[in-house]
């Protein structure tokens, strides 16, 4: 029995003679929202955290959500296909705890060599210069830092950063979908 698809009920889909178009290969959504950290190391979880509760918002099929965790150089191949991508990590803004801002990638670059937009060795701004080089940077990229409080083995979030949760999250999914 054949399933709507080409799909031959086992899963697979059946090997078509001409190549597919660029609407049926277009699997990655165009926006991407990846929250970065460790939800076991105190506020270094915002990441996850924000990412968790807009898993679970009414999002338009063009925005994904992933918890990119602590992968450092493995989020260059989560851009692959996008024209936009927002990442939320905790961040040594020196501003106080719980405290985000924004930044777009201009004013990353305006960092340095020395500038950091993480908490982890090899961090974010390391694998926007590597999709940089590889020529896999969507042409949009945000990123939300968020001042940590603490980050000692711990699953929970500090007091500071769990107050500005509710503000962060509706921020960045302003930032998603309004565009």
């Amino acid at each position: 029995m054949r399933t709507q698809g080409g799909d031959l009920g086992t899963g697979l889909r059946k090997a078509s003679a001409s190549p597919p178009s660029v609407l049926e290969d277009a699997a990655a959504p165009a926006t991407l929202v990846v929250g970065l950290g460790n939800p076991l190391r105190g506020d270094d979880g915002v990441g996850p955290r924000v990412a968790q509760a807009l898993a679970e918002a009414a999002l338009p099929p063009e925005v994904e959500v992933l918890d990119g965790g602590t992968r450092g150089l493995e989020v260059v191949n989560m851009l692959e296909g996008r024209r936009r991508a927002i990442f939320v990590d905790a961040a040594d803004l020196g501003r106080a705890p719980g405290e985000f801002a924004r930044f777009t990638l201009d004013q990353v670059r305006l960092l340095g060599d020395d500038g950091h937009l993480s908490v982890h060795a090899a961090g974010l701004r390391d694998a926007l210069l590597l999709a940089e080089a590889l020529d896999m940077l969507p042409l949009e990229v945000i990123i939300y830092g968020v001042q940590p409080a603490r980050l000692e083995w711990d699953d929970a979030l500090s007091p500071e950063v769990e107050a500005t949760l509710p503000q962060l999250v509706a921020a960045v999914l302003e930032e998603a979908v309004g565009s």
